[in-house]
């Protein structure tokens, strides 16, 4: 019988958040445990991986189910809520890295291929189709190993392929800050240098200033005071 890390538990315990959420309508899936972190080595999956490190504090806060997620939304029984979908999907670092996506074969320039080679799905949104994802970013010799959110928007800047941006924390920070928003779409953003007052962005724009306003209420025992000065920074 396995026992939970003080970080799996706190995940767990997110999740059965939004599962006993009246206010919401959700489908999750909680698997077993599996691999952990500190005994996978990426050079195993990739010659071209070889020589990238895990550091000790993520090895720590990293999750071993086999994946932990959900796809939520707000229930229109509760008119006084203002509507919000999100959706999360963490998988283990073993499957990660077996995955060919998104895989140098979209590159269009030698630099392309090289980067989108170097990403591995740590977050994805397999229950609703919405075609966002998060990857980390596998490299030797890096002091710590680069987060990037990919959406089908008008986002990144060369020489970086379209449609990816990096964001300005790492993958504990990216745990964490899962568990205060649980998913809601676009919350990457606030932790990305993009603006959100383009029309193209309105709707993501509109769920998290509905996040924060209601997720207060629903979720009380988390403060969100650090998320709002983001979102005003990026409005």
């Amino acid at each position: 019988m396995y026992s939970l890390t003080s970080n799996e538990t706190r995940h767990a315990e997110s999740l059965a958040e939004i599962k006993n959420c009246p206010a919401l309508a959700a489908r999750w899936s909680e698997g077993e445990i599996a691999r952990p972190l500190s005994a996978i080595f990426a050079g195993d999956y990739r010659d071209e991986w070889e020589g990238v490190e895990f550091g000790d504090r993520m090895i720590e806060c990293s999750l071993r189910f086999n994946e932990l997620g959900a796809f939520w939304y707000t229930l229109d029984e509760r008119p006084d809520l203002p509507g919000i979908k999100g959706e999360f999907s963490l998988i283990n670092f073993h499957d990660a890295l077996r995955s060919s996506d998104p895989g140098p074969r979209w590159g269009t320039t030698d630099f392309h291929r090289e980067f989108l080679g170097q990403l591995c799905p740590i977050d994805r949104t397999p229950r609703s189709g919405a075609g966002v994802q998060t990857y980390l970013r596998l490299q030797e010799d890096v002091p710590e190993l680069e987060i990037w959110y990919s959406d089908i928007a008008n986002i990144g800047n060369p020489p970086y392929p379209p449609g990816f941006i990096r964001l300005d924390i790492n993958y504990c920070q990216y745990l964490d800050a899962l568990i205060l928003t649980k998913g809601t779409f676009g919350w990457q953003y606030l932790f990305a240098e993009q603006s959100l007052g383009g029309g193209e962005f309105s709707e993501i724009a509109r769920y998290l200033e509905n996040m924060l306003q209601v997720f207060p209420e629903l979720f009380p025992a988390h403060d969100y005071s650090s998320l709002l000065p983001r979102l005003e920074a990026r409005l």
